[in-house]
């Protein structure tokens, strides 16, 4: 078909269907109009599908029309979303065939570079009589005119025409991965409004998106006989935002706050969560409230409190840990799942790549950021390296991954909440052992989680048959296994609470938290200079009021009351008591937990080194063994601790045997 009978088809179409869209798009002041491709389809198919096979001329045409209609006085661009299904193709599945051709891919940003100015055109005078020449550029480098009239072939550059251009790398959803496929990438480029600042909250690494563009290649490397594939966007479409990004109608809205007044509403969000789960009432209710979490505060200074909420857990084999967070990562609009041992610092936090299509450094988001305002699930936590590990302190309590490689030096927000899983030391619990000295987890890391439960598998003949039951009906009726509130209605729940629900503390829930603060701080005191114990810390205040603005946010309650408070402080009591932090006769020590030493042991290391110091005297001499223990029985330490705690500060290179029989200070 000719070129001006497709403009002349284009020009009806906008003239009979869409414009009050037109006219609204330019009362607005936008640079674009978005075209529905079934509508046009329905309205002339064989010009739809010329569209499909020869876009730059059918996109060139419907920009045309639109600037020719009389209320279109600048020049407006024309976008295409909903094409046929038969035009999305897996990015694993494009082909030399699909070059040139418009088609749609659906994947995950995964990374982004900044936005840039290209060279669109640009004016060139002829040295020799001064006649002047534009020249579309559409190469990497400039090109000039071949010839002038007056048979001059030298020019000068004296104009150009600049437009904005971003590169991102898209990659493909992980749900549309098989096996242990590697999922596949390729680069888009995104030019003119697409590249708007109004637009750019959709360009963000983590989001999953609908291109729709013309597939197009490039050498690799110059005089190359191999190409590599690109994708020139025509519209970008945000599948997948943040909680707060979900669209809610009025319907929904109406049902969400009935169910908010439900009596029994704290019950039934916690039933369903993982209903495939047998048990574990208090871990479904940590992450319900982890869903919801608290209030994040921004300070005028520039300093700002966490409201996510992180949760540990540390439990033996077949529990139904893993079960749990691949249900929060389903259920988080941006959810990711990672496994400790095949993550790295790199994969878990941010990175340096080079752009294939540019060859310029770029950031690649790792799994935190991708998951920003989402939430992170991390199993196997205790089988990353240690070195990888530290990398999240800075994400967990700043909410921020700064990277410093390269020549780029940014700031990557991490608004994200945690949920962790690992194993204990060895494997199972040891009964005669703390729990916290099985957790082979840094005390820095652990100290912050907000909550941290050991999940025990603990032979009982009462809750065995429950779990056997549960099994069996779950895979004899598994569709039959529904939570008491649907995983869309919870979705959407938690994303109004979110959007509109910011609580703030009333006055008796500050007074509830705070007795519960000074009085816990209280009964760690009285001890010796240096030997009190630390029941708990500012940080485990700021657990609980997380934990209390969440309980309010499920009820859609503006306010913090009593009862949020006291959910808060017996949910962290719980968790508390699990690890030995709080001991049978209710003191509390949270050093068992984020030293990985109570006060206790701590006091005789002390004492232990003490002596070493004095009964060495001045000259540092080497003491025997025998005769350090004998002091040690004096002063108070039995003789099978004594050896204990001495034997382990040998192994942590606090002292050291000079000779067989004697003990001296490094």
């Amino acid at each position: 078909m000719e070129y001006h009978k497709k403009v002349e088809k284009f020009e009806n179409f906008f003239r009979e269907a869409y414009d009050e869209k037109i006219t609204a798009a330019v009362s607005c002041g936008e640079r674009a109009v978005v075209v529905d491709f079934n509508d046009f389809s329905k309205f002339d198919n064989a010009v739809a599908d010329t569209l499909l096979d020869h876009p730059k001329e059918g996109v060139d045409a419907a920009t045309e029309a639109l600037s020719n209609l009389p209320m279109v006085e600048s020049e407006m661009l024309v976008h295409f979303e909903n094409l046929p299904s038969t035009e999305y193709v897996f990015i694993r599945n494009l082909r030399s065939q699909h070059i040139g051709k418009f088609l749609g891919v659906k994947g995950l940003i995964k990374r982004a570079s900044e936005v840039r100015p290209e060279l669109e055109s640009a004016i060139f005078e002829c040295s020799n009589c001064g006649d002047r020449f534009e020249k579309e550029q559409d190469s990497s480098k400039i090109t000039t005119p071949h010839k002038c009239d007056c048979g001059s072939r030298s020019f000068n550059l004296v104009d150009k025409v600049m437009r904005d251009v971003q590169t991102v790398t898209v990659e493909e959803n992980p749900e549309t991965i098989k096996g242990a496929e590697q999922p596949r990438k390729i680069g888009v480029i995104l030019r003119d409004d697409l590249v708007d600042p109004q637009f750019q909250n959709r360009v963000v690494p983590g989001n999953k998106v609908i291109i729709n563009g013309i597939l197009r290649e490039k050498a690799i490397k110059k005089d190359s006989k191999r190409y590599d594939l690109y994708i020139e966007a025509n519209y970008l479409e945000t599948v997948q935002r943040e909680f707060e990004e979900i669209e809610i109608d009025d319907d929904e809205e109406k049902a969400i706050k009935e169910l908010s007044n439900d009596k029994d509403l704290i019950e039934k969000m916690i039933a369903s969560i993982a209903p495939s789960i047998h048990g574990h009432t208090h871990i479904k209710e940590a992450i319900a409230l982890q869903l919801f979490s608290g209030v994040r505060k921004e300070r005028p200074d520039g300093t700002t409190t966490r409201g996510d909420i992180h949760v540990l857990l540390i439990g033996e084999p077949g529990t139904g840990k893993s079960q749990l967070l691949k249900f929060t990562g389903n259920l988080a609009p941006k959810g990711k799942y990672v496994v400790g041992k095949a993550a790295t610092a790199a994969g878990i936090t941010a990175t340096v790549m080079k752009d294939e299509i540019t060859d310029e450094w770029t950031l690649e988001a790792g799994a935190l950021v991708l998951a920003n305002k989402g939430i992170a699930t991390i199993d196997e936590i205790d089988k990353m390296e240690k070195t990888d590990r530290s990398s999240m302190h800075e994400a967990m309590e700043q909410q921020s991954i700064t990277v410093s490689k390269a020549n780029i030096q940014a700031t990557l927000q991490c608004r994200t909440s945690i949920l962790a899983a690992g194993n204990p030391k060895f494997g199972r619990f040891d009964p005669y052992r703390p729990v916290a000295e099985q957790i082979e987890i840094s005390d820095t890391l652990i100290s912050r989680f907000d909550l941290l439960f050991p999940v025990k598998d603990i032979p009982d003949v009462s809750r065995d048959q429950k779990l056997s039951d549960h099994i069996m009906s779950m895979h004899t009726d598994p569709q039959d296994l529904k939570g008491e509130v649907s995983l869309e209605r919870l979705r959407n729940y938690i994303a109004f609470a979110k959007r509109n629900i910011h609580p703030r503390l009333s006055e008796k829930a500050q007074k509830v938290l705070k007795e519960f603060y000074v009085d816990t701080r209280q009964k760690g005191t009285g001890g010796e200079e240096g030997q009190s114990k630390v029941p708990i810390t500012a940080r485990q205040l700021e657990a609980i009021i997380r934990l209390s603005e969440a309980s309010a946010r499920m009820r859609l309650s503006e306010v913090v009351e009593e009862k949020d408070a006291q959910r808060a402080i017996d949910l962290l009591t719980y968790s508390l008591k699990k690890i030995g932090v709080i001991s049978e006769s209710g003191e509390y020590d949270i050093d068992k937990l984020e030293t990985g030493m109570d006060s206790e042991s701590r006091s005789k290391r002390q004492t232990i080194m003490k002596v070493v110091d004095d009964l060495s005297g001045s000259k540092g001499d080497p003491i025997p063994f025998e005769e350090l223990i004998e002091t040690l029985e004096e002063e108070g330490i039995e003789k099978e601790q004594a050896e204990e705690v001495v034997n382990k500060l040998i192994r942590e290179g606090e002292l050291y045997e000079p000779k067989q029989g004697f003990i001296d200070v490094i």
